[in-house]
């Protein structure tokens, strides 16, 4: 007789609306989205509202001691503009050099990949502690965002955020196993002491949590504006602390900070459809080129969860895996040309190289040509990104068919809450190879390679499908089998974000056990030597993504969360 085990299915109830959906990992912050869609907001009135929420909701996965990226669809007939995106991910300390850490001699296999490896950090220096933050970007996009396409001032965008962190709130349960996992590095500062332990223990599941000077904070950054962080009071605080504690990060660094506005989202097709993401040193790109690779194949004819499906699936995200970790970086110290890799030219390319009987090892492609460029004799080597754990993303659409795909993170946060600013700061410089010659090495003000993936389908003018999620390198390989289950087998998004998923890096191929064994057996007759997800209780092995689409005016929600309490919110 056949072993026989029981295997987790996550369903979630879809929310239907008609004049406005907010989709947030929060339930109190997916609320306080809608209600200012209510209230007559508009989508980035309410993502930039949101987001303050999921910060004060979430802290240690996001909040304004760290950065993210924005994609926003302004539907045609408002103000004649179609959006655009702000990356306002974070970037490293004037100070900062590729050789700033000391680095052991062990490896540290980085996810399934056994080829995008790096040095590890002694005494985890680069993700702990005061020389893992680098200059945090949050506050300068979501002003910016406000400012560009918003119609509510600051301080009613902080107001929900600054009630909740001075009248505190019930801590989820994720968030006190997070803190639980987490509580050596929590204990071993005294500001973060003071707000997530009692009598030195993590605070536990509902336990009313207050955030005093996180509150004061975003109070003070409603009136003066984004100035505070940048050269400010707020600024000056985080600045003196880390200076003191050895840290690298100083005022000027905050001084010189500017989000990377742009008036058009990185563009590309797929089955007819528009595709909007967000360009640089994040996974838009990435997004783009492996939509572009499975569009030259017949996925509904080969059937959902099938050998041949998922065969194509893994080949295409491996192809474009090696590209990214191959030359992205900070295209600014660099010099790759990031837009090229969702070329559909250059995608026809890659797809060709895929075998259908069988796996392969693929190594990157050439896609300088396909920019009038020929490669650079010393162009750095390849490098990869941080698996970071730490992110949030949220989905708002509103009643003039307006949508935004807003991911913020802290990765797997620094445990460093500074005296009097009360915000937990990020260990972005993780984001980054600790060993020069890479194309993602540590360089003064780099912007490291993240994950963030915030994507918009639209047609003819009207986006249709806004979708992203956290979980750092699970986040691009979610979103493309996301919009595939939707777009190509014609799945309402709900449905299309609880099927079983892979997730690929590069080499080994981690399988949803759902898909049943008939399947598994013929991956592995192809060569895959496929992994089952590992059992961890507070980390899932996939991404958590969420969304909402839009037929013919008719908001639809989709989401799968695993830890984070993901909610949908409609009216």
């Amino acid at each position: 007789m056949k072993l026989q085990t029981s295997l987790p299915i996550m369903s979630h109830q879809e929310v239907t609306a008609t004049s406005g959906m907010v989709v947030a990992q929060h339930r109190d912050a997916a609320a306080i989205g809608v209600e200012v869609l209510r209230r007559g907001g508009n989508a980035v009135d309410a993502a930039v509202t949101t987001a303050f929420a999921s910060g004060v909701l979430l802290p240690i996965w996001n909040g304004i001691g760290g950065g993210g990226v924005m994609n926003v669809h302004l539907d045609g007939d408002v103000n004649g503009s179609a959006g655009g995106t702000i990356d306002f991910g974070m970037q490293a300390p004037g100070l900062a050099h590729a050789e700033m850490y000391e680095l052991e001699d062990e490896f540290d296999v980085q996810g399934p990949s056994r080829r995008f490896s790096w040095c590890k950090v002694k005494d985890n220096a680069n993700t702990e502690g005061y020389t893992s933050i680098a200059i945090p970007g949050t506050v300068a996009g979501l002003t910016t965002a406000l400012e560009k396409w918003g119609t509510i001032d600051l301080v009613q965008a902080v107001a929900p955020a600054v009630k909740l962190a001075r009248e505190g709130f019930s801590l989820s349960r994720t968030t006190a196993l997070a803190m639980m996992e987490r509580h050596g590095l929590l204990a071993r500062f005294p500001a973060t002491r003071e707000v997530y332990l009692k009598n030195g223990s993590p605070l536990g599941v509902g336990a009313h949590f207050v955030q005093k000077e996180h509150a004061e904070t975003l109070e003070r950054l409603g009136r003066v504006g984004a100035s505070d962080m940048y050269g400010g009071e707020t600024g000056a605080r985080i600045a003196e602390d880390v200076e003191k504690n050895g840290g690298f990060l100083r005022l000027s660094d905050f001084e010189q900070y500017k989000p990377i506005v742009s008036e058009s989202a990185l563009s590309g097709r797929y089955r007819g459809l528009n595709v909007s993401a967000v360009g640089g040193p994040c996974a838009g790109p990435t997004v783009v080129e492996i939509l572009h690779i499975i569009d030259q194949f017949n996925l509904q004819a080969m059937g959902h969860g099938s050998v041949d499906f998922l065969h194509t699936l893994i080949e295409s995200v491996k192809l474009a895996a090696v590209d990214r970790f191959s030359f992205m970086g900070d295209p600014a110290i660099y010099g790759f040309p990031i837009e090229v890799l969702a070329n559909s030219d250059y995608a026809a390319t890659r797809g060709a190289q895929i075998d259908p009987s069988k796996a392969s090892v693929f190594d990157s492609g050439d896609p300088w040509s396909f920019a009038g460029m020929e490669r650079p004799s010393e162009f750095p080597e390849r490098a990869g990104s941080s698996p970071d754990s730490g992110t949030t993303s949220l989905t708002t659409a509103d009643k003039h068919g307006n949508m935004v795909v807003l991911t913020q993170t802290n990765l797997a946060f620094s445990g460093v809450i500074n005296p009097g600013v009360g915000v937990m700061m990020n260990d972005a410089m993780g984001w980054s190879a600790p060993m020069p010659g890479t194309v993602n090495s540590i360089a003064p003000f780099a912007r490291a390679l993240n994950n963030m993936a915030p994507t918009i389908l639209h047609y003819d003018g009207r986006a249709v499908l806004a979708i992203g999620g956290s979980g750092g390198r699970k986040i691009w390989p979610a979103v493309v089998q996301g919009i595939v289950n939707r777009v190509d087998f014609g799945m309402n998004l709900q449905e299309a974000l609880e099927q079983p998923r892979i997730h690929v890096e590069s080499d080994d191929p981690v399988v949803d056990p759902r898909f049943g064994d008939d399947v598994l057996t013929g991956l592995a007759s192809r060569g895959h030597d496929y992994l089952f997800p590992p059992d961890e209780y507070v980390l899932w092995p996939f991404s958590e993504p969420n969304g909402i689409s839009s037929d013919n005016g008719v908001l639809k929600s989709g989401l799968n969360p695993q830890t984070k309490p993901t909610h949908a919110a409609g009216h």
